[in-house]
């Protein structure tokens, strides 16, 4: 293992070296017409700041991890930096290979024109990763839609529900600005239930101090129900011992009851609405390796009534094509897990994101058949510390009953 991990980072530095090598070429060319001072100055600095960049790079990898709050702010902060420089440099300097083809045809003023825009280009990528990583984070959306079944008791026709998940509180430290945006929101909504899909910490449950009051004002008319997502179990901690690590979670799981959440942990509950119910399963986190598989679905819909109107909450969207639609009947699952990638693009109304490529059921509303699952693409951050062109999300979801012609 440790054979695979030096060689993942000897290759990993000889990339970003090739890439600063390739790039400081390109700047070369560009500045080849400044006076002889101003590109000098150019040149020394791209490789004072190349020099520093690969430093820290190397300071970060040969620190010993830990799990300490202070290793993990740097950390991010390495992370947010190699991607302000990695991901703009890499593009130019793939442009400054291809320029080298009309170079090499001796057409130099198209090579120019073409290192020009490839630098503007790079720049715009530079501040764009800069603001998801500033604003990003806190720039909340609300996504509605309308669904339709020909199960649902006419009784609940127009039934809203709202959804938040992976809120993830331990990435914004004691800032509590995400919760009170989340809260004006879901008071504005009025919802008439509220459902959280899971992942509410990154580990501990200390994260939660100071949140649990701004939880409390989330409003649902007929109920507030909650799962766990795959990070509130701790199993990405070490622990002294198994005992702290059941502490733990007994906290989590406090904080969301305190909250005043019906924490579902494979099992469901009845919501009696307008003389009639529906029934809500909430399973414990599902998920391909290496993420934990604690999920027990057919002992969350153990004993619901035949022929009643369920709900399914699990965090992970895999388990909906995995075991729901395939054994199940029921009509509407909500997830949550993947955070949209916390990267994509949207244009014209069709987004995209590279984790379709990991998880093809990543984000917004998906159908089989009769069978609706939602994936939220979540409130928080973990990993990469901001969002770009995707945004935190408050899901509205109202229920009609569809009209049988």
């Amino acid at each position: 293992m440790r054979f695979i991990i030096s060689s993942f980072l000897a290759s990993y530095f000889a990339g970003v070296i090739l890439v600063l090598l390739i790039s400081y070429f390109g700047v070369r060319i560009l500045s080849a017409r400044l006076n002889a001072p101003v590109k000098y100055i150019l040149l020394v600095l791209y490789i004072l700041l190349s020099v520093l960049f690969l430093g820290l790079q190397f300071y970060t990898f040969s620190t010993p991890a830990s799990s300490q709050i202070s290793r993990i702010s740097f950390v991010l902060v390495v992370i947010s930096l190699t991607l302000l420089v990695l991901v703009p440099i890499a593009f130019f300097s793939f442009t400054v290979i291809i320029s080298m083809i009309f170079r090499f045809l001796g057409r130099y003023t198209a090579q120019l024109l073409i290192l020009t825009g490839a630098s503007l280009i790079s720049c715009g990528m530079f501040l764009v990763i800069a603001y998801g990583l500033v604003f990003g984070k806190y720039d909340m959306r609300t996504e509605r839609h309308k669904l339709q079944f020909t199960d649902l008791p006419e009784a609940l026709d127009g039934l809203k529900i709202v959804q938040f998940s992976d809120i993830h509180i331990g990435s914004f430290g004691k800032n509590q600005k995400i919760l009170e945006k989340a809260s004006k929101i879901i008071t504005n909504e009025n919802p008439d239930l509220l459902f959280f899909t899971g992942d509410i910490v990154n580990n501990f449950g200390d994260e939660l101090n100071g949140f649990v009051p701004y939880l409390k004002l989330f409003p649902a008319k007929y109920g507030k129900i909650a799962i766990l997502g795959n990070h509130d179990y701790g199993d990405y901690s070490q622990w002294p011992d198994s005992i702290s690590k059941i502490k733990n979670l007994n906290r989590i799981k406090a904080g969301l009851t305190d909250s005043g959440f019906d924490l579902l942990l494979n099992r469901w509950t009845k919501i009696n609405i307008s003389d009639t119910s529906i029934y809500v399963a909430g399973v414990e986190n599902w998920g391909h390796s290496p993420f934990p598989q604690y999920a027990r679905l057919d002992e969350a819909l153990d004993s619901i009534p035949e022929n009643s109107f369920k709900i399914l909450l699990t965090h992970d969207p895999a388990h909906w094509k995995a075991k729901v639609v395939q054994a199940t009947d029921i009509p509407l699952t909500l997830s949550g897990h993947t955070h949209g990638g916390q990267f994509g693009v949207r244009i014209a109304g069709i987004e995209f994101s590279p984790i379709y490529f990991i998880q093809k059921t990543w984000g917004g509303l998906y159908k089989a058949d009769n069978q609706f699952l939602y994936v939220n693409r979540g409130l928080g951050v973990i990993g990469f510390p901001g969002r770009i062109e995707m945004r935190p999300e408050i899901t509205v979801l109202t229920l009609h009953c569809a009209k049988i012609h």
